[in-house]
């Protein structure tokens, strides 16, 4: 279904999938806005070198920077936390196991931009993410599981009966990667308190709430929720 306008605003399908490039891909406008001298292309062979010693890090490191802009989300799973100083210097302190300082340098790059462009893009999947924070970054992993699998784009997430709900489309040929994807990730939830990210577990009540116990407790003396076990 496209998007409809009404009253002369654009209102986007909630049901359109989304879908993520590679890292790689997405972090080529930052890497031209912050290092204009990395990302030029030039016919002299002298002027290419950083080009080339770029794209060579991402040719003999994607598991690794992709590793290390992981593990920052891992890290800052609140948008909050996930500030352009955050960012930078997470990306100077990796790289560190790799020899040579060009390929360090070259390295750092690498996780910095792409770093940039994962947040602004996860900023933007947020958008279709209909639950609370505490399970965004479990939403995430989800898709960056699924991302690359034919077919598949992501549509929403949101809360159902206490647990996590995914809507996504892909072909026949990923159905069984997504849907172990999707089985670990509504495990996962099952086990995380949907409001702040802590351990929590399946309240029952009037309603049905994957929370902790201070965000259990804090609604039960609002008067909002009767006690346990209804």
């Amino acid at each position: 279904m496209p998007d409809r306008i009404v009253g002369g605003r654009v209102i986007p399908d909630r049901r359109k999938a989304y879908r993520m490039e590679p890292i790689q891909a997405i972090a080529e406008p930052f890497l031209k806005e912050l290092y204009p001298g990395i990302w030029k292309r030039s016919e002299a062979d002298i002027d290419q070198l950083p080009r080339l010693m770029y794209d060579g890090v991402w040719r003999d490191h994607t598991d690794e920077i992709t590793a290390d802009i992981y593990a920052f989300a891992d890290f800052r799973p609140v948008d909050e936390q996930r500030a352009e100083g955050a960012i930078k210097a997470w990306s100077q302190q990796s790289g560190n196991d790799l020899e040579g300082e060009y390929s360090q340098s070259y390295y750092r790059v690498a996780v910095h931009v792409g770093l940039l462009a994962y947040v602004r893009y996860m900023r933007e999947l947020r958008t279709k993410m209909y639950c609370e924070p505490g399970w965004h970054r479990i939403v995430e992993r989800f898709h960056d599981a699924c991302s690359g699998q034919p077919g598949y784009g992501f549509i929403s997430a949101s809360e159902k009966w206490g647990g996590l709900s995914l809507v996504y489309r892909c072909d026949p040929a990923a159905q069984e990667h997504c849907r172990e994807a999707k089985r670990v990730a509504i495990e996962r939830a099952s086990h995380i308190c949907e409001k702040c990210g802590l351990a929590g577990e399946l309240r029952r009540s009037a309603w049905r709430k994957t929370w902790c116990d201070r965000h259990w407790l804090e609604r039960s003396k609002e008067g909002r929720l009767p006690d346990e076990g209804v």
